[in-house]
This record gives structure tokens, C-alpha cells and sequence, in this order.
């Protein structure tokens, strides 16, 4: 399942830097899940099904990717669609490279339809970090407004956690939510929307 790309970097003396050979492929679970951790901006892995891509250069990893089913139960009906696919992280390494995402998106959704039945992806870009989904556009997806906001729990070291989490805690201990959030020393955010970009397949 492994594709092969081959750019050659800039440069036009005896000194160039030589050709990057990059490879698509797909990769366990907890390989992707270190690199997300250490590379994407909420430096968390997100839980449940997780069908995860690596394009390579040089042997080290530049950029990973992890296809699953999102937090939203209710997203293919959303969408008017029988079954979607949801992008729930995609991150690189620095310094940049001469690679494009949008290749990376396209040739991994290529990939999966070999092995996953979906009519639609969607992919959602956080404005609070910066992201407008402009990598979306250049692999052809389309955008379809935004999502409503979400409440999240953020404790006291700034860090941000899904409304779930204090949710599993509760039903663990036996407690309240309430009684959880205060036990976690965690506060209730209300996030801003997100862009939606969405990918239909036949329509």
C-alpha cells in the first residue's frame, strides 16, 4: 500500500542538498500516536478507531495522519450522508518540506477506500489556533459552514480536555460532574466554532 514520491529540494551547486524520497504509508497505532503527541497542538491522541498514515523521508517521519469516527454520532445524518470518515488529526514535523498535505490527504483517502466504505470526509480547522482549513481546499474539499460551540474543560496548567473526560471520571467514581470538574480542578470553556470541510464521494 506504500506510495513513492521523489522532489528534489532547492539548490543548483556542487553542495545541493540531494533528492527526498517520500513515502506514504500506513503505520500502527502507537507509532502515530507519539508523533501526534509531540508534533500536533493539542499534543493528545484522540480515542476510538483510528486508521493512521506516515509520509517519510529519509527514513525519519514528516507528517502523520489518522482517519476514524469523530465525536459527533450524529455526523452522517448532519450531512445527509449513509456513513462518513472524520480527518482527526493531521500534523508535521519542522523545519517545513517541499511536500504538500493536500497530496498527502488525497493519496491516504486513496488508500483507504481500499480498505474503509465511507460517502463523505469531513475536517474541521480550528480558527483559535490559527487553521482556516486552507489545506482542505487544496485537496478538494469543500467548505460547509461551521460547527456549533462545544464546551470543553481546561485545568489549571492551561490545558485543554473533551467534556468526556470529566463525564468518565463521574461515572468511575460515582460522583457528579460537578463533583468531578472540582476533583480534576478542571474549568468549563466555552471554544470558538470550527470551519467544516467536507469531501463527497458520488454526488
Amino acid at each position: 500500500m506504500a506510495e513513492q514520491l521523489v522532489i528534489q529540494q532547492v539548490g543548483g551547486d556542487s553542495n545541493s542538498t540531494p533528492p527526498l524520497h517520500f513515502y506514504i504509508d500506513r503505520i500502527p497505532y502507537n507509532e502515530a500516536k507519539n508523533f501526534i503527541e509531540q508534533w500536533h497542538y493539542s499534543h493528545r491522541m484522540p480515542t476510538g478507531k483510528n486508521i493512521c498514515f506516515s509520509v517519510s523521508a529519509n527514513s525519519f517521519i514528516y507528517a502523520v495522519i489518522s482517519y476514524g469516527i469523530g465525536v459527533n454520532p450524529y455526523q452522517a445524518s448532519f450531512l445527509g450522508v449513509k456513513s462518513v470518515i472524520e480527518i482527526k488529526r493531521m500534523c508535521r514535523r519542522e523545519p517545513k518540506q517541499k511536500y504538500h498535505l493536500s497530496r498527502f490527504i488525497r493519496l491516504t483517502l486513496r488508500m483507504l477506500r481500499k480498505i474503509e466504505k465511507f460517502d463523505a470526509v469531513v475536517a474541521f480547522a480550528d480558527p483559535e489556533y490559527g487553521h482556516g482549513g486552507t489545506v482542505y481546499r487544496a485537496a478538494g474539499f469543500r467548505h460547509e459552514g461551521m460547527s456549533n460551540p462545544e464546551w470543553h474543560l481546561i485545568g489549571k496548567n492551561g490545558e485543554k480536555r473533551h467534556r468526556r473526560y470529566a463525564f468518565r471520571f463521574a461515572r468511575r467514581k460515582e460522583v457528579t460532574i460537578e463533583q468531578a470538574r472540582d476533583q480534576l480542578g478542571l474549568e468549563r470553556i466555552k471554544s470558538a466554532p470550527k470551519h467544516r470541510w467536507v469531501l463527497r464521494y458520488g454526488a
